[in-house]
C-alpha cells in the first residue's frame, strides 16, 4: 500500500480557511465574480479536506500492518467526491473568466458545447468507475490503482484551464499585464506541479497546495476587496463602480442610481481643512451605508448611490435630498454641515446599454450648463437626452472642424463715434457645416470646446486664419487700426501664452498694435495671476487688451484696477435694458457705468446697437465705439473687405 504525505494538504486547508474568514468580514462588491471566487475557495477547501482524509486513511491502514481496516466504500466515495469537486472547480474557474471577458451580445459557440460534452464524459466515467474500473480502482488491500482511462482526470481539467487562460490572455479590455502574468504563472505552476507529483514524488500531495498559493496571491492582489475601497470613506471607489456597472449590464440587472456632484459646504466656520472635508464625506457615507440594499461609490467630489430595491428608490432619493439640505452631523463640529450638490436620479438600464453610455450621462450632467440647480433632484427624461445629443453633436462638429479645416472667420465692424468711420472689427468664429445640425452659435460651441479640451487647438487655427487674412489683405490700408481677438479662459491659463502669441504675430509680420485681445470677466477671475503676467508681457510687446461682456455678470471695479485694460466692452444686455421698459433703477446702470469708465480713462465699446435711437443716445453719453446689427451683422472675409471699401471710402 502507498504511504502519502498530506502535510501540504493541511497547510493548504489552513490558508483557505484564513482567506474565507477575510472574505467574509471585508466589504466587497455584490457581483457574480466575487460570489464565484468565494465558492471556488469553498470547493478547493473541500477538495483539500477530502484528499487529506483519504490520504490519512491509507496511512492509517499502513500502520495496522497492511490490513484493510477501512471499508472500500469509503475509499471509493472519497476518491469519487474529490474528482467530481475537481471538475466542478475548473468549470467554475472557466465561468469566472467567461463572465469577466464576455461581451453582452456574445453567444456561446461550438467550443462551449465541446467543453460541455467533455464534462459529461468526465462525470460519467468517474461515477461509473466503481462498476467499470475504467478510471481507477482499489484492490482488496485498499491500494489505489490506475484504470485505462485514468488520464481523463488530467486531460479534462487541463482543457478547461487552457481555454480559460487563452481567453484571458486574448482579452484586451479587462485584463492588464499583471493579471495576465498571474494567468501564465498559474498555468506553469500547475503543469510543473502536476508533473512533479505524478512522475517524481507520487506520494506527496502538492498540486492543490500550489493552486492554493496562487489563489492566495490572487486574493491579496487582483481579487482583494481593498482594491475597490475608498480608504477615506470606506465606500467603493470608481474602479469598483465600473466593475459593478459592467456586471449589471451583462446580467441586465435593474437598479436605480442617485448621482451627487458635490460643489460646496455650508455652515462651515474658519479652519475648515481638507481633513474636515474628509470627515464630512465619511459621515455622509456612513448614513448611506444604513440604507437597505444600497451600494455607495465615491470618486473625489462625486458620489454614486446605487439602490438595488427600485421600488423604494424614489423614497430614498427624497431622503438623501433632505439630508443634504438639513446638514450632516460630523464629529467635532457644533453644527450640521449642509452640502451643496447637483443631484441626478435615473433608473438602469433604461436607455443605457454600455459603460461608456453610463459615463457619458454623468459627464454631460456635470459639464453641461443646462442643469445647474443645487440640492434639487433632477431626472433623466426625453429633454435630457435631446440636450445631451445636441451637446455631443456640437462636440463632434468641433472635432470635425479642427480635423478638416471646417472653421471660418467672420468680422463685425465697430464704428468710431469720434471719427465717424470704422476703425476696428471683432473677429468671430463660425463652423462651416450648417447642414448636419444647423447653425451653431459661438456662445454654444466655444464653451463645449473648452470643456472638451479642444479650445487650444481651435484657437490656434482661429488666430492663424486671422493673422493670415490681415497679412494677405493688408487691412491697415482700409483704415483699420486693430482687430479684436477673443482669448478663452484656457488660453489665459497658459504660462507660455506670451511666447505662443509673440511667435505667431512675428511669423505673419503683423504689427503688435494691430491685435487687441478680448478677455471675459470670468477668465479674469479664474486666472488672475497668470493673466496679469501674460498681459504685461504682451503690452510691453505692443498689443492691447479689452474687457469683454462688462455688465453681464458680477462686474467688479477691481478688475479694472488690477488688470491693464485699455478698452471695456459693455455687454449688449446692459444696453438693451437701458432702452427697454425696465425698472428705472436698473436703467440707470448704463449711464453710471459710462461715466465711471470715463473717469478711469478707458475707451468704451457698446455692443448690441440695433437702432438709430440707441446710436444717437450712446453718442450723446460719450461712448467712443459702437458695435451691432444697426451697422452690420458679422460678415465673411469677402463681404468685410467690400464693406470697408464702401463705408471707409474716404480713407
Amino acid at each position: 500500500m502507498n504511504n502519502y504525505n498530506a502535510y501540504f494538504e493541511v497547510a493548504s486547508i489552513f490558508f483557505l480557511v484564513l482567506i474565507l474568514l477575510l472574505v467574509s468580514i471585508k466589504r466587497k462588491l455584490d457581483i457574480i465574480q466575487n460570489k464565484i471566487f468565494y465558492w471556488g475557495i469553498v470547493l478547493l477547501l473541500i477538495l483539500n479536506i477530502v484528499d487529506a482524509v483519504g490520504a490519512n486513511l491509507i496511512n492509517y491502514e499502513n500502520i495496522h500492518t497492511g490490513e484493510n481496516v477501512v471499508s472500500l466504500y469509503i475509499h471509493w466515495g472519497l476518491s469519487i467526491a474529490a474528482y467530481l469537486v475537481q471538475q466542478v472547480l475548473v468549470q467554475l474557474f472557466l465561468v469566472y473568466v467567461v463572465i469577466a471577458t464576455k461581451e453582452k451580445e456574445e453567444k456561446e459557440g461550438l467550443l462551449f458545447y465541446i467543453l460541455s460534452g467533455i464534462s459529461i464524459i468526465y462525470y460519467f466515467l468517474v461515477l461509473s468507475t466503481p462498476f467499470t474500473n475504467w478510471v481507477f480502482s482499489f484492490n482488496e488491500q485498499g491500494t489505489y490503482q490506475y484504470g485505462p482511462l485514468h488520464s481523463i482526470l488530467y486531460i479534462s481539467p487541463a482543457i478547461y484551464g487552457l481555454y480559460a487562460c487563452i481567453r484571458m490572455l486574448l482579452d484586451k479590455k479587462r485584463f492588464g499585464k499583471m493579471q495576465k502574468l498571474y494567468v501564465v504563472a498559474f498555468a506553469i505552476i500547475l503543469v510543473v506541479g502536476t508533473v512533479i507529483q505524478v512522475v517524481f514524488v507520487p506520494n506527496y500531495l502538492i498540486v492543490y497546495f500550489l493552486v492554493t498559493i496562487i489563489l492566495t496571491a490572487v486574493f491579496l492582489t487582483l481579487q482583494s476587496p481593498d482594491y475597490y475601497i475608498d480608504k477615506t470613506t470606506m465606500a467603493f471607489n470608481h474602479e469598483g463602480l465600473m466593475v459593478m456597472i459592467n456586471e449589471r449590464i451583462t446580467r441586465s440587472k435593474p437598479f436605480s442610481v442617485l448621482f451627487l456632484s458635490i460643489c460646496d459646504f455650508e455652515n462651515i466656520k474658519d479652519g475648515f481643512s481638507a481633513d474636515n472635508k474628509k470627515h464630512v464625506y465619511s459621515s455622509l457615507c456612513q448614513k448611506l451605508f444604513k440604507i437597505p440594499k444600497t451600494d455607495v461609490f465615491r470618486e473625489e467630489d462625486k458620489l454614486y448611490i446605487l439602490f438595488n430595491d427600485i421600488s423604494k428608490a424614489g423614497e430614498y432619493d427624497k431622503m438623501v435630498e433632505g439630508w443634504l439640505k438639513d446638514g450632516i452631523k460630523v464629529e467635532g463640529m457644533h453644527e450640521p454641515v449642509k452640502i451643496v450638490a447637483e443631484m441626478l436620479s435615473f433608473d438602469f438600464p433604461g436607455r443605457i446599454h454600455t459603460v461608456e453610455e453610463f459615463n457619458s450621462i454623468i459627464k454631460y450632467f456635470v459639464m453641461g450648463n443646462y442643469y445647474k440647480q443645487y440640492n434639487v433632484l433632477q431626472f433623466i427624461n426625453e429633454e435630457f437626452f435631446q440636450k445631451k445629443k445636441r451637446y455631443e453633436d456640437v462636440r463632434r462638429l468641433v472635432e470635425e472642424a479642427i480635423r478638416t479645416d471646417g472653421i471660418e472667420i467672420f468680422y463685425q465692424p465697430i464704428y468710431s463715434t469720434q471719427k465717424d468711420t470704422f476703425l476696428c472689427a471683432e473677429a468671430l468664429v463660425r463652423l462651416k457645416d450648417g447642414e448636419t445640425i444647423g447653425f451653431v452659435s459661438p456662445e454654444e460651441f466655444i464653451p463645449i470646446a473648452e470643456k472638451e479640451h479642444l479650445i487650444l487647438q481651435l484657437e490656434n487655427i482661429i488666430l492663424r486664419k486671422i493673422c493670415g487674412f490681415v497679412k494677405q489683405e493688408k487691412l491697415q490700408d482700409y483704415g483699420l487700426e486693430y482687430i479684436e481677438v477673443n482669448l478663452s479662459g484656457n488660453q489665459c491659463m497658459q504660462t507660455d501664452l506670451y511666447e505662443q502669441l509673440h511667435a505667431l504675430i512675428e511669423e505673419y509680420g503683423i504689427p503688435p498694435k494691430f491685435i487687441n485681445f478680448e478677455v471675459t470677466e470670468t477668465s479674469a477671475i479664474d486666472n488672475s495671476e497668470c493673466l496679469i503676467q501674460n498681459m504685461q508681457q504682451l503690452l510691453d510687446y505692443g498689443a492691447s487688451f479689452a474687457l469683454d461682456d462688462y455688465g453681464s455678470g458680477c462686474s467688479n471695479l477691481q478688475y479694472l484696477v488690477e488688470f491693464p485694460f485699455e478698452i471695456v466692452k459693455l455687454d449688449k444686455e446692459i444696453v438693451w435694458t437701458y432702452f427697454g421698459k425696465g425698472n428705472q433703477r436698473v436703467k440707470s446702470i448704463l449711464p453710471l457705468s459710462v461715466n465711471m469708465l470715463h473717469d478711469i480713462d478707458v475707451r468704451i465699446v457698446a455692443e448690441g446697437v440695433e437702432t438709430e435711437e440707441q446710436k444717437d443716445e450712446l453718442i450723446r453719453m460719450g461712448v467712443q465705439y459702437l458695435q451691432g446689427y444697426y451697422f452690420s451683422k458679422p460678415i465673411n472675409e469677402q463681404e468685410f473687405i467690400q464693406f470697408l471699401k464702401e463705408r471707409n471710402s474716404c480713407i
